[in-house]
């Protein structure tokens, strides 16, 4: 067995396959594959995660390569934590890659300037109006 941050061809080839089950192409997005989830994206997924690379190994191994169905549907039942490492790897490796974040209009984390004197757009454009003019509602909570 290699060692935990090592990933056999074998290893990423089923996970591979996994990958696309649960997120396969669906009209402008690509599916898991496509984008490399089993590739670099699978490393940087264990590296940004070491806590599930156990878990993550012991899933693959209790899938069967021929019956991936079944076994995926058997691991989600029967060793849940193995169930979800596999399933955080291809959902966080899938929502990594530039070309869904590309899809899906998001330009990444931004620097946005911040400075306390200026007056937020929200108090001046009229968005809490409403608000204001119905006034605080609360329950009071008990006195201690």
């Amino acid at each position: 067995m290699p060692s935990a941050n090592q990933i056999t061809t074998d290893m990423r080839k089923l996970f591979g396959r996994i990958a696309d089950m649960l997120i396969p192409a669906y009209k402008q997005f690509p599916s898991a594959t496509a984008v490399g989830v089993h590739e670099k994206l699978l490393d940087d997924v264990l590296a940004f995660r070491p806590d599930i690379v156990e878990s993550f190994r012991r899933g693959l191994a209790g899938i069967d390569a021929d019956a991936l169905s079944r076994s995926i549907n058997d691991l989600s039942r029967d060793d849940p934590e193995a169930f979800n490492a596999l399933t955080l790897a291809a959902s966080g490796g899938y929502y990594m890659a530039p070309e869904v974040h590309t899809v899906l209009g998001y330009p990444g984390q931004e620097s946005v300037s911040y400075n306390p004197h200026e007056v937020a757009d929200y108090l001046t454009n009229h968005m809490l109006e409403r608000t204001m003019r119905r006034g605080p509602i609360y329950r009071p909570t008990p006195q201690s």
